[in-house]
């Protein structure tokens, strides 16, 4: 649970900086794929204006 909490978290950060590709230079391999996921699945693309 805790792997996942700290995922989720670095996921978030990434997409909100960002900077996802920053996430393998300072986390595990396991904890960086997960939060790779979770940043990629908060990517919406954004609507265009009609």
């Amino acid at each position: 649970m805790k792997l996942f909490t700290e995922a989720c978290l670095h996921g978030l950060r990434a997409r909100l900086c960002d900077d996802v590709d920053a996430l393998d230079s300072y986390l595990p391999p396991q904890v960086a794929a997960m939060a790779r996921r979770v940043a990629e699945a908060l990517d919406v693309p954004e609507l265009a204006a009609t």
